[in-house]
């Protein structure tokens, strides 16, 4: 896409700060600001405004920071996790930017001509190209000193004169844009080792003892703080020294300081010893007052012209909601994690002393750009915080960012670029000690597994999160069918069925969940055993459970003395795979009760539906969460049990005020009462909390329109329809509100929606209608999406194309790669996947298009040869070559009859989802992948018809060679065409 003029026009000389604290919590700041031990943070919250940041699931920082840079979801961005496979596939490393799929803010702005400093976002390595400096988040991270403690003076290396230099402790490759500006920004580096007593004494007063038996918690606070020094030096250096239109800069100490020492900040837990407690009971305060302190400086640096914002991600519990233990799981410390996080905001335009609600961190791109006077990407899933200026802006929007071109290069690296392997390996072990990873296997496949495995689980959380259940589901069935013993995968599945209604497949997935665990607890039991005397030797079984389960994610437990470090290592891993297994062992009663119970409320079955509500409701007496009262109070709802539902909802609220499936719940119960005023104000609290639930919305408008309110009704309604475009019922009232308030045009454009949109959910969930008209309407869909689908300039033209031959899975594809080959065309293949039954002519596959995403700088070299890729995989095909795409069209109940009958033949179960769901979301992806095409000026598509090829063999031929430059054997071409494909499409039109 083209720039257009008007964003010159529009953009502003505004300057913009924007200021990152990884799990920075107001339950937190609000007591130490009400003691005067922010202020500088209390000064900017009284000149602009404040409030909750809602974050998303699942709550891991590389995805939600990249979400914050981008606007948009991880299944948009593509990072999904803190690892990722390395290019060449053999290992994994901590995860990149180079897989992030979209541009970033500062590529947005660079594109533009703004100048911008990026400092530490995760993840930011390597450092882009971008219109100013970036220094990526492996800058800041210290090279450890053997043999140092914290606080020594004696014997540690001493700095050179102007800091660090590189041969002391180098700046990693990649980590640095421009690599220019490394020597001069090597000297704004903080180690370990340069953090004094008098500094280290401010966080642990008792250090001196702590440091004669080396805890390990000594050298890991002191770590956080030289890492954090360094972030704010070199940001201080950078907004002082370059020119800068926009600064974005990204701290993690809080965060860490949080998972290392939150157990013990005030008040103590009964799990914690009295002399932890003392030790550390002043860390994650000091770790607060020393960011406020690092604030003052960034203000006074800005200016009052500047705009600064100030955000986290998440936030992370600091009082009784504090986990006594963190799961044996990956990511098992995000249980620490709460779902606000912190958001201010000053500066010209900006309203003054005020709060603000219903932001999520997604608005935080599309606000900025905003600010900048710069569209807004409709792609994008934030939206701008109206609501913190002073005056209502106007909006403005286009299509995409990805598709549009500046007048700057945006500085985006390839994809393929590498990391240092050295470098890498010290940000996986720090991966490790935080406990968001295992450590890496020795068996390399079998840490490359592991690491994919996450990032799918990862990316099926985030469409859950989405409301988007059919995509996660087969990503769980898939990991579930892999992995029987990870129990989170079957479950999560579980709550896909439930939110789909597939109640008969999960009374049998709750079968399997239940075989599974007894399989794996036998197993995890006798692993135990077998690994007792060793488990003695090393003295864990000997330590208390709970103290073990307390550290897990700060410091692994210490071993005796006495052991070599290669014992102290063995002994370390123990006690890993002890917990580990201990988790495994443990029986899935409980939760199988709760997940029976759902299944009776789904399916409105009663037997015994007492007796388990009953135990339920005394488990939530003797041991009361937030969550399974919240849980038992919908039961409650569906069971027309208005007060005890009531009842369950504020006793949630009880133990946490901020709690939007508690607000949302006693709104409902308002509605049902009729008691309008309140569900009104019970669901505004829940929209301030959580803005993004269609549920909530539903009852705000029902609620407005029984209040006589037919003006803020109707705004409602038509935000709700936005967000439940497949409600009858709210679509119905919209169109009668705008009916009554005059617009009759609106309404009837609202009730022609409702039809269209119907009709095509009747087609896609009913698979004897879906043919009728499919095609048609996909025509109509290209006609639309512009001619750039099957036109090309004459300058890409003089360029030799790369030949994709793509489709969904059994969609025809190795029969047109089996034409093309016969027609003489070069074929790209490894002839690694052999025919079969499927495909008794072979497959014509490259094992490394399935690497696409990881590594894609073979395909620069593919110049006028056929490659097969899948339609999933085109989004991954490099910018550079020109593209010609042959896209196989097939009806999609074959495609997933196909599919169906080759996983029966090669015995394997496949995906769960039914069949109606998977043509649904199969046509989503035909959807995206044709805008994806259309967006896209280095590719050009020809959709060949399955059926009119099997029917006329030599029109279509004829025309595929045509369209290709005239080349190749015609009659060849059609002949490789299998006869008993045109018979079975013979007999299946008769």
């Amino acid at each position: 896409m083209s720039h257009p003029d008007l964003f010159a026009t529009n953009a502003t000389s505004s300057k913009v700060l924007v200021i990152g604290w990884d799990a920075a919590d107001w339950r937190v700041i609000r007591p130490l600001i009400a003691q005067g031990k922010m202020p500088n943070l209390a000064s900017m919250m009284q000149q602009g405004v404040h409030g909750n940041l809602a974050t998303l699931e699942p709550i891991l920082s590389p995805m939600l920071w990249t979400s914050i840079a981008t606007g948009k979801r991880p299944a948009k961005h593509g990072i999904h996790g803190f690892t990722e496979p390395s290019a060449n596939g053999k290992s994994i490393q901590p995860i990149t930017n180079k897989n992030r799929r979209c541009k970033a803010v500062w590529n947005i702005l660079s594109q533009e001509g703004k100048k911008c400093n990026v400092i530490g976002f995760w993840p930011s390595h390597p450092a882009e190209p971008i219109n100013g400096v970036m220094l990526s988040n492996w800058f800041h991270k210290a090279k450890p000193i053997k043999g140092w403690r914290p606080g020594e003076s004696g014997d540690r290396p001493v700095p050179a004169a102007n800091g660090w230099s590189l041969d002391q402790w180098p700046i990693p490759p990649g980590a640095v844009h421009p690599e220019t500006i490394s020597e001069k920004i090597q000297e704004f580096r903080v180690h370990p080792s340069e953090i004094d007593s008098s500094q280290i004494g401010l966080f642990i007063p008792n250090y001196l003892e702590l440091q004669a038996v080396n805890d390990p918690r000594l050298e890991s606070c002191t770590k956080v703080m030289s890492d954090a020094s360094t972030v704010h030096a070199a940001t201080t250096a950078l907004m002082s020294l370059e020119p800068w239109d926009f600064t974005a800069v990204y701290y993690d100490a809080i965060d860490h300081f949080g998972h290392g020492f939150m157990k013990y900040h005030p008040p103590r837990n009964d799990w914690i010893n009295e002399k932890d407690f003392e030790n550390f009971k002043h860390v994650v305060e000091a770790g607060y007052r020393m960011h406020d302190l690092m604030l003052g400086t960034l203000l006074q640096l800005a200016g009052d012209e500047t705009t600064v914002i100030l955000l986290s991600d998440h936030g992370f519990h600091p009082d009784h909601l504090r986990p006594a233990s963190i799961p044996a799981i990956p990511a098992g410390p995000a249980i620490e994690h709460r779902a606000y996080g912190i958001f201010v905001a000053k500066g010209p335009g900006i309203r003054q002393g005020s709060t603000i609600s219903s932001a999520s961190l997604l608005d935080l791109t599309p606000t900025v750009l905003q600010i900048f006077g710069l569209p807004v990407g409709a792609d994008m899933d934030g939206k701008v915080l109206v609501n913190a200026f002073e005056a209502s802006p106007s909006i403005k929007l286009i299509p995409s960012w990805d598709t549009t071109h500046g007048p700057h290069p945006a500085g985006m690296h390839p994809r393929s670029s590498d990391v240092d392997d050295q470098q890498s390996g010290e940000m996986l072990k720090q991966l490790v000690d935080l406990g968001y990873i295992d450590p890496p296997s020795e068996e390399a496949s079998e840490a490359v597994s592991r690491s994919s495995r996450e990032l799918n689980f990862n990316l099926a959380g985030s469409y859950i999160c989405a409301r988007q259940y059919s995509l996660a589901w087969p990503l769980l069935s898939a990991l579930w069918d892999q992995w029987p013993h990870e129990h989170r995968f079957g479950m999560q599945l579980l709550d896909c069925m439930a939110a789909l209604e597939q109640w008969d497949l999960r009374a049998q997935a709750i079968q399997t969940l239940k075989r599974n665990a007894e399989q794996a607890a036998k197993w995890a039991q006798e692993e135990i055993e077998r690994l007792t005397p060793s488990l003695r030797q090393h003295g864990i079984l000997d330590r208390e459970e709970n103290e073990a389960d307390s550290k897990s994610s700060a410091a692994e437990p210490s071993t005796p003395e006495q052991l070599n470090e290669a014992e102290a290592t063995r002994g370390r891993e123990l006690a890993r795979e002890y917990r580990n297994l201990t988790a495994l062992a443990r029986p899935l009663g409980p939760i199988l009760d709760w997940l029976a119970l759902e299944q009776m409320l789904g399916t409105e079955a009663r037997e015994g539906l007492e007796e388990k509500l009953g135990r339920f409701t005394k488990l939530a007496e003797a041991r009361p969460s937030p969550e399974l009262l919240s849980g038992l109070g919908k039961a409650f709802l569906l069971l027309g049990e208005h007060t005890s539902a009531a009842k369950s909802f504020r006793r949630s609220l009880e133990l946490d005020s901020e709690n939007a499936a508690a607000e949302r719940g006693l709104a409902r119960v308002a509605f049902e009462a009729e008691e309008w005023d309140e569900a009104v104000s019970r669901a505004l609290t829940a929209i301030e909390l959580q803005f993004d639930d269609p549920n909530t919305h539903a009852i705000l408008a029902q609620a407005l329109e029984r209040c006589d309110e037919p003006d803020m009704s109707l705004v409602a309604h038509q935000s709700c329809v936005e967000m439940m475009p497949m409600n009858r019922e709210i679509s119905a009232a919209y169109a009668r509100l705008l009916d009554a308030s005059g617009d009759s045009k609106g309404a009837e454009a609202e009730r022609q929606r409702w039809k269209t949109v119907s009709d095509l959910h009747r087609r896609v969930n009913d698979p004897n209608l879906l043919a009728d008209d499919y095609w048609e309407t996909r025509e109509t869909r290209r006609r639309e999406l512009g001619a750039s689908l099957v036109e090309v300039t004459a300058e890409l033209r003089e360029k030799e194309s790369v030949v994709i031959v793509s489709g969904l899975p059994r969609s025809g594809t190795s029969m047109l790669m089996q034409m093309l080959f016969s027609a003489g065309f070069d074929l790209i293949t490894d002839e690694q996947r052999v025919p079969d039954a499927s495909n008794p002519r072979g497959y014509f596959e490259d094992e490394r298009v399935k690497r696409l995403m990881f590594d894609n700088a073979w395909i620069a070299s593919a110049g006028g040869r056929v490659i097969k890729v899948v339609a999933p995989l085109l989004q991954y095909l490099p910018q550079g070559p020109r593209y010609q795409v042959l896209f196989l069209d097939r009806d999609l109940r074959a495609v997933v009859s196909s599919q169906r009958s080759m996983l029966d033949r090669e015995g394997k179960r496949g995906y769960r989802l039914p069949d109606k769901y998977l043509m649904r979301e199969y046509q989503k992806q035909l959807q995206e992948t044709e805008r994806l095409m259309a967006g896209r000026e280095d590719m050009e598509a020809m959709f060949i018809d399955y059926d009119m090829t099997l029917a006329d063999p030599k029109a279509v031929c004829s025309d595929i060679r045509d369209w290709l430059g005239g080349d190749g054997d015609l009659d060849r071409m059609v002949t490789a065409i299998d006869p008993k494909l045109r018979r079975e499409h013979a007999r299946a039109k008769s």
